[in-house]
């Protein structure tokens, strides 16, 4: 493909959808290359790095907008967008313009025409050893370019960068001096990429601990938990673990959560109890809060602010985990196994028996096993599958016969996301409508809120 200016926002989106088309996966020496030749951007800021496989959305906004409220200029990087690209892209809570986006993809697009260039002309600079006249950016290298020129364009005080895929080889590894590490709840997808058992998916995520930077991680699983200990051991990285066992005294209300997060050995960095207020139902956002909540102490240390701390998380919400986006109306983007886990989970705790179920799912999901778990474990008035409008979308067909093949009484298909929402709108009876799967499919649903369908 050309390497072509762009001059709107949708010609841009268009370029960056197309590029998997043409380019391959690129080695962390090129990516590295290729930072360098953009001069670095970002890396004399304060650079908080979150991997997992669950939680790293949630914990990077519960942290950024702690970070704000404190005042530090936040900027923070996150994947995937529920419905614009610019949703990735955000500075103490503001999300990028389009116009600012289109100047970052042409900033970065000439870097890539000057690489061709020096390559081609036989006096490309030592910081491009390893790169070839082909190269291009992957489609998430480019967003993370992108981000890290707008955050050194913007004077920034701190980064939040959430990987992408995995971890060691992640385009965001090219950080070499990150002041934290944060690895979330470690649970088994893109096995294809990552490996088929926690412990080699917990070594991927294990690849951005550096050396003597402190992490905090969530001790889910004694596998995971096992691996990411002996990496942090090797690399002299202080490890402080969070996890069930310093949440306690939870209590589920209308539309929010409170309970107390204990710290125990850790009081030395945090005060032993901290009493957390959060405006969700999702019972599974208790381990990100207690993650995000250590590390604001870490890195703010004598400048926490306890009351602005516990206000801000008061009013914090992470899109598209249980989220009520009308009234009755949830979407949560559980999208793999733990994923699934964690929402069956969180409708045991608040003695959800009756609501209806819109599913949908990638095709190259463990769909088969996600779906079934979350019929036979929950009862549901009603169950719909559906297709969404991204190509790697099941389908709702395959999915309802799925669901008749073992024995679910009268389960329905919608054949776009726009139906399966009418055939519960207006009249829902009262009951909560929860859409569950695919974070394309929930990128669907908030895309018709905006066109006020219901």
């Amino acid at each position: 493909m050309k390497t072509e200016s762009v001059k709107s926002y949708k010609q841009a989106e268009a370029y960056l959808y197309d590029v998997p088309k043409f380019t391959t996966k690129s080695t962390p020496e090129m990516t590295r290359a290729f930072y360098e030749f953009l001069g670095c951007p970002g890396e004399t800021r304060n650079i908080i790095h979150v991997a997992g496989t669950n939680g790293k959305g949630s914990v990077c906004t519960y942290l950024s907008r702690v970070l704000t409220a404190h005042g530090h200029k936040t900027g923070v990087f996150t994947s995937p967008h529920l419905v614009s690209m610019c949703e990735r892209f955000r500075i103490d809570g503001s999300l990028m313009e389009e116009e600012e986006f289109v100047s970052l993809f042409n900033r970065v697009m000439e870097k890539v025409k000057q690489v061709k260039d020096l390559l081609a002309s036989g006096e490309a600079p030592g910081e491009l050893k390893g790169l070839t006249e082909s190269y291009h950016p992957t489609f998430f290298e480019y967003l993370f370019f992108m981000a890290m020129l707008w955050f050194e364009d913007k004077g920034v005080d701190d980064i939040v960068l959430e990987t992408g895929l995995g971890g060691r080889l992640d385009a965001t590894n090219v950080i070499t001096a990150p002041v934290l590490c944060l690895i979330t709840r470690i649970g088994l997808d893109h096995t294809e990429y990552l490996g088929e058992t926690l412990d080699k998916v917990a070594e991927e995520k294990a690849g951005i601990i550096k050396n003597n930077i402190p992490l905090i991680f969530t001790d889910s699983d004694p596998v995971s938990t096992e691996v990411i200990k002996k990496v942090a051991n090797r690399q002299g990285a202080k490890a402080y673990a969070v996890g069930k066992t310093n949440v306690s005294k939870l209590k589920i209300h209308e539309n929010f959560i409170d309970f107390c997060v204990d710290y125990g050995y850790y009081s030395d960095v945090c005060p032993a109890e901290v009493n957390v207020k959060l405006p969700t139902i999702a019972t599974y956002q208790t381990e990100n809060a207690a993650m995000a909540i250590l590390a604001a102490h870490l890195l703010l240390k004598e400048d926490m602010n306890r009351e602005v701390l516990l206000c801000t998380l008061s009013e914090t919400v992470w899109s598209g985990r249980m989220e009520e986006v009308r009234p009755n109306l949830y979407v949560d983007g559980a999208h793999n196994e733990d994923g699934i886990e964690a929402f069956i989970r969180c409708l045991k705790d608040i003695g959800e028996k009756n609501g209806i179920l819109i599913f949908g799912v990638s095709r190259d999901k463990n769909y088969k096993e996600m779906l079934l778990r979350l019929v036979r474990e929950v009862e549901w008035s009603r169950i719909i599958t559906v297709s969404f409008r991204n190509p790697r979308s099941g389908s709702a067909t395959e999915l309802k016969t799925l669901l008749e093949e073992n024995g679910i009484q009268n389960p329905e298909a919608a054949s776009d996301v726009r139906e399966a929402l009418k055939m519960c709108y207006p009249d829902g009876n009262g009951k909560r409508v929860y859409v569950v799967g695919s974070l394309y499919l929930v990128g669907e649903v908030k895309e018709l809120m905006m066109e006020e369908i219901l």
